[in-house]
């Protein structure tokens, strides 16, 4: 976690550069620009079942809050790009409290070639993070990927060529979320995007950490894809598989004896425009992990075996609607052995 006196630099720095370009926040003739972005977000998840639940939640009880915000400032100069991002969220994964905490989310520069071609280069998101839930259009998004996300040390390319897109990146010495050691991450995808299919595919793989963590080396393809079935109704499928190594012994502080897991997931979903202020949406789930399963070589027989056995399945159906262009109320509710009843989110971007 950063110290204080660090995110507070960091919150001056951001009003500074907002107040003090105030009046170029839409850029000039040329194109340069700096301009202040962010969301306001309150809402979380009710009914977290203690059964189902995989990684999703730090605690299982009536209600757990996921109140979210953002702000950061993004700027254009020449060919010179840069991006500063705060985030203030809840540590609600598995071995976190639940508490908030404020965090430097990106803070990278940028080089565009064209304006169909630029670098990234700091803390920013892994390749294929950018369309990991690519084909989803639940709120809360359903199956979890197990990719890289936000890395330090990122080297980024992305190209966007009609409907062609493209991306790969490079992370050394990369880290899970836990700040655990998981080795160099390489990531990337291509996906072809049009009005009427969309389709992208993603790879990423990594090095592991020779001991120092539990995480040993990973591979991942990812998935999704949306169809226009017709100008109101859109179907979504998006899906993994993933074969990584986890340590299932120790030896003093190091980890020993490395096993690969299959872990998979799919979702279909649905969205219907019923105006431009009201939106259904709906999914069904499945997820299935090697590590739930109780007949496998390498169960961890200290924890208790998962109701739902090596796989559960869930659905979902929920709305969407926006009074307008910058505010989303979403509440979604879900049956069978999903980790939590139903989600309700209230969310402001500006």
């Amino acid at each position: 976690m950063l110290k204080k006196s660090t995110i507070a630099i960091a919150i001056f720095t951001m009003f500074s550069a907002g107040s003090v370009s105030a009046v170029m926040l839409d850029g000039d003739s040329q194109g340069d620009h700096v301009r202040l972005y962010g969301e306001v977000g309150v809402g979380g998840h009710f009914d977290t079942h203690p059964d189902y639940n995989h990684d999703e939640f730090y605690d299982t009880k009536g209600y757990v809050d996921d109140s979210f915000a953002t702000m950061g400032v993004t700027g254009k100069r020449q060919q010179f790009t840069y991006r500063l991002e705060l985030d203030y969220q809840r540590r609600n994964w598995l071995g976190g409290d639940g508490e908030f905490e404020l965090a430097i989310d990106k803070m990278y520069v940028g080089y565009a070639f064209t304006d169909q071609q630029w670098i990234e280069l700091g803390l920013t998101d892994t390749a294929f993070d950018d369309y990991d839930h690519f084909g989803d259009f639940t709120f809360n998004k359903s199956v979890e990927t197990g990719e890289a996300g936000d890395q330090e040390n990122t080297v980024k390319y992305q190209a966007e060529f009609d409907n062609f897109i493209f991306g790969a990146s490079y992370s050394y010495d990369g880290e899970h979320k836990s700040g655990a050691l998981q080795g160099d991450i390489i990531n990337g995808y291509m996906g072809w995007m049009s009005d009427l299919l969309s389709v992208v595919v993603g790879l990423e793989t990594r090095g592991g950490s020779n001991g120092v963590s539990k995480y040993g080396e990973q591979q991942q393809v990812g998935f999704g894809a949306r169809l226009k079935l017709m100008p109101d109704l859109s179907i979504g499928l998006n899906g993994f598989v993933e074969d990584e190594d986890l340590s299932t012994r120790k030896g003093g502080d190091v980890h020993l004896d490395y096993q690969t897991f299959r872990n998979q997931g799919l979702t279909l979903s649905a969205k219907y425009d019923l105006n431009q202020h009201w939106e259904i949406i709906s999914s069904v789930n499945h997820e299935e992990y090697e590590g739930w399963d109780l007949i496998g070589p390498n169960y961890d027989y200290s924890e208790l075996p998962p109701e739902y056995g090596k796989e559960r399945q869930w659905a979902s159906l929920g709305f969407n609607y926006r009074p307008a262009r910058d505010i989303v109320l979403s509440l979604e509710g879900r049956v069978g052995e999903a980790p939590e009843a139903a989600y309700a989110y209230a969310r402001m971007y500006f």
